[in-house]
């Protein structure tokens, strides 16, 4: 009998920043909501849900705005006991957080919103990451 595979490709339309920074997840959004002039709120933590009966808990930050929306994650999952993997993007693992941002305003600057975390003085390192090239970026779709 002959099998069937189904492929399923899902449009990333969205920047990630992926950022090195030894704080708490809290205090980073703190500092992101006072520097930046957001207002990211803690939200329910995102689940991802994998095949055996395996979850992944992730830290989850939020803020919209008309035309944009941020989300902090947190790298590494929250119940690290019985978790298979305990990274949203396991290749990424040097990192502690992503910024995902879903722009829709054309006078936005990435490279000066960069810059801006860049000078938070706990943050180590923050670079733009090639969504197209991360194997588990369909962790990133919820």
């Amino acid at each position: 009998m002959a099998k069937n595979k189904l492929d399923i490709s899902y449009e990333i339309d969205f920047d990630l920043i992926a950022i090195n920074a030894s704080v708490k997840e809290y205090k980073l959004a703190w500092v992101l909501n006072k520097s930046l002039g957001w207002h990211l709120a803690k939200k329910e933590n995102i689940q991802i849900e994998f095949t055996g009966n395996k979850a992944l808990s992730v830290s989850n930050y939020f803020y919209k705005t008309e035309y944009q929306s941020f989300r902090l994650l947190k790298n590494r999952a929250e119940d690290l006991e019985e978790q298979f993997n305990a990274f949203l993007i396991p290749e990424l693992k040097n990192f502690d957080y992503f910024v995902m941002l879903e722009n829709e305003s054309d006078s936005f600057d990435l490279n000066s919103f960069i810059s801006k975390i860049k000078q938070i003085p706990f943050v180590q390192f923050a670079v733009i990451v090639d969504t197209a090239a991360l194997k588990s970026r369909d962790n990133l779709i919820f």
